[in-house]
């Protein structure tokens, strides 16, 4: 009696809330790229990592502390002295000033960074999309061609059709069912692919994607290429990175300052029955052999660098642009052409062939095949639209435009 009553709450108790789904749409799904994810954490480890350098380079010179000992025909003499070095040449400003433009770029770069974060969440999200609507739709061909095979069996009990018919309509179920595996296999890679974006631990199985963001016009390429100018973190990176090593050229150059030291301390002797005095000094550094040269070399050749960088990256964006906006132009026409032509008249097409074979126009095969091009067709339309989002998210990337 017990056994039956757990069996019995079995069925009537629902199941657990791990096997709920979680329908997410794509700007649900970008809400869980909070700033408390460890991926948002790590791209901004790097801007403490350069804001670091700024406390690095505005330190002072710790003193030196000399004690010293003479001893010569009896007279011994003690010699305590601190000496603290005078930053007053310029250099630390400079470095200090270089500094803080490469935090400037740091930031930049994680700008970037956080924005393809956000594109390949987005990505990810397009692809469990259209993975769906593959399972979505190979699932409805397969309860069609089911619901042909019952029937057929059912007409060939009756002596109505014959055997190859359902057999072969059986066959074709298969075939479908073996897609909706494979379908089904990208459908969860497409979740835990979306799932590894996520702050908190989320079951990937539970993740439902919702709808796309609509369609909208293309704005103009000149458009796009100029919010890319203004826009992209990497060339407002490289700008800064320009910035610092001029201002490291001019810390160089202030190397062949010198910068004086002071020397302070106390002398003791124990001639004449001992004594003790104070001690005085300023010690220069000559600059006679280190003006700086490696220094500015380095910094010369960083920022030849950077601007060559900043040009090849202007002329790579205008080229990437311009491919990437004449491709999501095509693909748009392609997958709008595709819907009216090839798709939007499948079900009739289905409809028309179901009669004519029951009518006994067309054979079995002839049937299964306009049942697998319709089917075929709603498969091709899901991956054409998902072809289109992504060139959409890769040029929202790109030029920096993106719709919220």
């Amino acid at each position: 009696m017990r056994l039956v009553l757990c069996a019995a709450l079995a069925l009537v108790v629902p199941r657990p809330a791990v096997a709920q789904s979680l329908p997410l749409t794509e700007s649900e799904a970008l809400s869980r790229l909070s700033d408390d994810s460890p991926r948002v954490r790590a791209i901004r480890a790097g801007i403490d990592i350069a804001r670091a350098d700024i406390t690095a380079a505005g330190r002072w010179p710790n003193p030196r502390l000399a004690l010293s000992r003479e001893s010569v025909s009896g007279i011994t003499e003690y010699l305590t002295t601190v000496v603290q070095p005078l930053p007053i040449s310029g250099q630390r400003d400079f470095q200090v000033q270089a500094a803080s433009a490469m935090v400037a770029a740091a930031e930049a770069r994680a700008s970037d960074a956080l924005r393809r974060a956000r594109a390949d969440l987005r990505l990810a999200f397009a692809d469990l999309v259209t993975a769906q609507s593959r399972e979505r739709e190979l699932t409805g061909a397969r309860d069609r061609l089911q619901e042909l095979a019952s029937a057929l069996a059912r007409r060939e009990a009756a002596g109505d059709a014959a055997g190859f018919d359902r057999l072969r309509a059986e066959r074709e179920v298969a075939d479908v069912e073996a897609d909706l595996a494979l379908a089904g296999s990208d459908r969860a890679r497409a979740q835990a692919a979306l799932v590894g974006f996520f702050g908190d631990p989320t079951d990937p199985s539970r993740i439902v994607a919702v709808g796309a963001p609509p369609t909208t016009s293309l704005p103009p390429l000149d458009g796009l290429v100029e919010r890319a100018g203004a826009g992209r973190g990497e060339l407002q990176a490289l700008l800064r990175d320009i910035d610092a090593a001029k201002l490291s050229v001019s810390a160089a150059d202030r190397r062949s300052v010198p910068e004086p030291e002071i020397v302070a301390g106390m002398k003791t002797s124990n001639a004449l029955g001992g004594d003790r005095g104070s001690i005085i000094a300023v010690q220069i550094p000559l600059p006679l052999f280190d003006h700086g040269g490696p220094e500015r070399a380095v910094a010369e050749a960083r920022g030849r660098q950077a601007e060559a960088r900043l040009a090849a990256l202007r002329l790579e964006l205008r080229a990437t642009i311009a491919g990437l906006h004449a491709a999501l132009q095509s693909r748009r026409d392609a997958a709008t052409r595709y819907r009216s032509t090839a798709v939007s008249g499948a079900d009739q097409f289905t409809r028309i062939a179901q009669v004519s074979y029951d009518a006994g126009e067309i054979s079995i095969l002839e049937l299964l095949d306009a049942l697998r091009t319709a089917a075929n067709a709603r498969i091709r339309l899901a991956s054409l639209d998902g072809a289109v989002r992504q060139l959409e998210i890769e040029l929202e990337y790109v030029s920096g435009w993106e719709i919220r």
